[in-house]
């Protein structure tokens, strides 16, 4: 009976050694003991390029209206009420705060004051800047635009702390600081085949990144866009626990298999006792 017991512990060791620590460590694939520094180059991150279904936070300024009193002021008044999420990052926030915005709708304009439908849908925020402050200045003298995507976000989904969704009101957000937002990946979770979905211009990609390599800073998908899907998937440990056999008959056959041994022993004691 002592033999057995030992197998059986050897085999549930074995059996949880065998996850291993590469899909635990961020890039353990490439990181021997070297005291060398690795210089790698970076990819330029990409401008915010707008898109249908974008709201826009647009506030216009000019010194000259502080002396000849323009009215620039009209063209702060637009826009509809919107009320974004926080951010994952800023949970101990507010809850979303009220603004002010235009929504891009579908074929790629925003109903702007005084100058009507404005066409941005596939500009970068810079040619949006450039477009209003040239437009405007048949109005007002020396306008200053600034423009951002007040809802800019991705999401995480899959084997995260916190699934959810994601506001980067930069224009900025690595796949890193995605999942750093969303609570880190557990130990019940793949690092080494992470799932990006995104939707450009009518067509969906599928990218797979391994953060278990320095590599992962050389994919174009390294930076997310907005509206991208980072889905993380569950180690087959973590699949397996969902599953309703692993989750409901596996304990009931354990107890039996376990009650048996006993019953096997103390058959084997009564029998050497004779």
């Amino acid at each position: 009976m002592h033999r057995i017991t030992v197998l059986l512990s050897a085999v549930m060791l074995l059996i949880a050694s065998c996850t291993g620590t590469k899909n635990i460590v961020y890039f353990a694939e490439n990181s021997p003991t070297d005291p060398r520094v690795i210089v790698q180059q970076m990819n330029k991150v990409h401008e915010a390029i707008v898109q249908p279904n974008d709201i826009l936070n647009i506030h216009i300024s000019t010194i000259s209206s502080i002396i000849d009193k323009s009215p620039s002021s009209v063209f702060n008044d637009g826009g509809v009420s919107f009320s974004v999420a926080p951010s994952l990052g800023n949970m101990g926030g507010a809850m979303g705060q009220a603004n002010k915005g235009y929504l891009v709708d579908k074929e790629g304009f925003i109903d702007y004051p005084v100058i009507g439908k404005i066409k941005v849908s596939g500009m970068s925020i810079r040619m949006v800047k450039d477009l209003l402050t040239n437009k405007l200045k048949d109005y007002v003298k020396d306008p200053v635009a600034e423009v951002n995507i007040a809802n800019y976000k991705v999401t995480v989904l899959g084997e995260v702390a916190r699934p959810g969704t994601i506001i980067a009101p930069n224009h900025k957000i690595s796949i890193i600081d995605a999942i750093a937002a969303a609570g880190d990946i557990p130990i019940s979770g793949k690092k080494d085949n992470i799932l990006v979905i995104r939707e450009t211009e009518g067509t969906r990609e599928y990218a797979h990144l391994n953060l278990n390599s320095r590599d992962v800073y050389n994919s174009p998908y390294f930076y997310l866009k907005q509206n991208d899907i980072v889905y993380v998937e569950p180690t087959k440990i973590r699949k397996q626990e969902g599953n309703d056999f692993f989750r409901l008959y596996l304990p009931a056959i354990t107890s039996l298999v376990s009650t048996v041994l006993s019953v096997y022993g103390i058959v084997q004691l009564a029998n050497l006792n004779k």
